[in-house]
């Protein structure tokens, strides 16, 4: 059986914030009741609880990048994020081996715009060298 992009993504940050430098606990939520629900649940000692919106960019045969963004997603994440809530939408780019963090404000215009054309990323890089906890402001950050 073929493993899903989003699976192999999920994996790797698992591992990866699981056995890093710092050490995070990170749930896997598959919620049918909540849909729009972002993808997981993260916590950090220093940052506290966030949310992080996982997603695949999915090049056509020009190069050009998309990020499949649902409606229910879409209002979770912008309900959320204007209410204050700390949540993030991570891009995996399989085909240039790097992700990028945004601000879930981000989500429409990851929604509507060519990938590579949308600004604001908190983070651009492998997947190894994110810092999650010095790039969020977060209420318990120092």
């Amino acid at each position: 059986m073929t493993v899903k992009p989003e699976t192999n993504f999920w994996k790797s940050l698992k591992e990866f914030l699981k056995n890093g430098k710092e050490h995070y606990l990170i749930s896997r939520i598959e919620s049918y009741a909540t849909p729009g629900f972002p993808d997981c649940v993260v916590y950090h000692k220093d940052t506290g609880f966030f949310t992080l919106e996982l997603k695949i960019v999915r090049r056509n045969k020009k190069g050009v990048g998309k990020v499949l963004i649902s409606p229910l997603q879409l209002a979770w994440n912008t309900i959320h994020y204007i209410s204050g809530a700390p949540v993030y939408t991570l891009v995996s780019d399989p085909g240039h081996r790097t992700v990028k963090l945004f601000p879930s404000e981000k989500l429409q215009e990851l929604r509507d715009m060519d990938y590579d054309s949308v600004p604001g990323a908190l983070y651009e890089g492998p997947l190894v060298n994110l810092e999650l906890h010095k790039l969020l402001k977060l209420p318990n950050s120092h």
